[in-house]
């Protein structure tokens, strides 16, 4: 009996290893409790002396989920999700710009000449007001990366995430898929910001916080890394498929706004409402239904970045709303 055990297992196995995920830990579902209260996602460091922030449900409340000190947002998949702070423009001196890195070593090392494909979800941090491009790098080195400061690291990543388009989408994550031809015997992968300062390219986009020092650069959620067979790829399956799916019948505008926000409800079902700012206190404004369209009045409020809980039956939704 143990002898066909193992040969089932022979046969089999390749099939397992092929949908497998090489990196380790790549949904943050895996956590522990560091210091101070503070969750921690397992196998992932930060390969200098940075401090890349993991935000989770169980964490305190400045790195919490969905509320945290950068913003407001759902985990793709599992509970938590990685920010990074890409760029700040808060250093004087363009050398000492400060730089966060997320590194994780892989289950298996990469096999000369074989085809990964890569995917992970972006977005951008409610505090920011400025969106990059041709920032984020992604880079597989056969040795893990240690660097004593928290300044940029000097390598070339073999990826670069969005090299021609600012990533600047604050609501939703967005998913971005690469395929990368393995030198052999990588181990490690780091994702973060490898460009110099006279190299940065940032947009403009508005909205933030002020009181956040993330307003003065760009500061990216990352969730849901996934590095394997190219057949495997996961299909896009988010935690939230109610929320997806009501949040497409409805549409919301202006955004940003100066007085007056209007919801179109196409989904065919009663609706309740609560408004909150981004600490998750909730605020109190006068809501107008004219069939299927309200009128929400929100010109007393100061500026900022405000979270729409949007109720159904048995569905949910969170829009996020700017006031200029």
């Amino acid at each position: 009996m143990t002898n066909i055990k193992t040969i089932l297992f022979l046969i089999f196995c390749p099939f397992v290893l092929k949908g497998q995920n090489i990196i380790s830990n790549g949904s943050f579902l895996e956590t522990y409790q560091a210091n101070f209260g503070i969750t921690k996602a397992a196998d992932w460091e930060s390969p200098t002396t940075g401090s890349p922030d993991f935000m989770h449900p169980n964490s305190r409340k400045e790195f919490g989920v969905p509320f945290n000190f950068s913003g407001f947002q759902n985990a793709k998949k599992e509970q938590g999700y990685f920010g990074l702070l890409i760029y700040t423009f808060h250093t004087p001196n363009d050398s000492k710009r400060l730089r966060e890195y997320i590194q994780n070593k892989f289950i298996k090392p990469l096999v000369k000449d074989s085809n990964y494909c890569l995917q992970l979800h972006i977005s951008l941090a409610d505090s920011c007001r400025y969106a990059s491009k041709n920032k984020l790098g992604v880079y597989f080195s056969k040795n893990q990366i240690n660097s004593l400061d928290k300044f940029f690291l000097p390598y070339i990543p073999q990826i670069m995430v969005s090299p021609d388009t600012f990533i600047t989408e604050k609501q939703k994550w967005v998913k971005y898929n690469f395929e990368y031809q393995a030198q052999g015997g990588e181990e490690y992968i780091t994702i973060g910001n490898f460009k110099d300062s006279t190299e940065i390219d940032t947009l403009l986009v508005g909205g933030g916080d002020k009181k956040n020092l993330n307003w003065q650069g760009t500061y990216y959620y990352i969730d849901d890394v996934y590095l394997g067979h190219c057949d495997s790829v996961p299909l896009d399956t988010p935690n939230a498929i109610s929320e997806n799916s009501l949040l497409s019948k409805l549409n919301g505008y202006p955004n940003p706004i100066n007085e007056q926000f209007t919801l179109e409800n196409n989904s065919k079902q009663p609706l309740t409402f609560q408004l909150y700012n981004l600490q998750g206190s909730k605020i109190q404004v006068a809501v107008q239904q004219s069939n299927n369209k309200f009128s929400f009045s929100m010109g007393h409020l100061p500026k900022g970045v405000y979270l729409l809980q949007i109720i159904g039956a048995g569905e949910r939704a969170t829009m996020k709303i700017i006031k200029d």
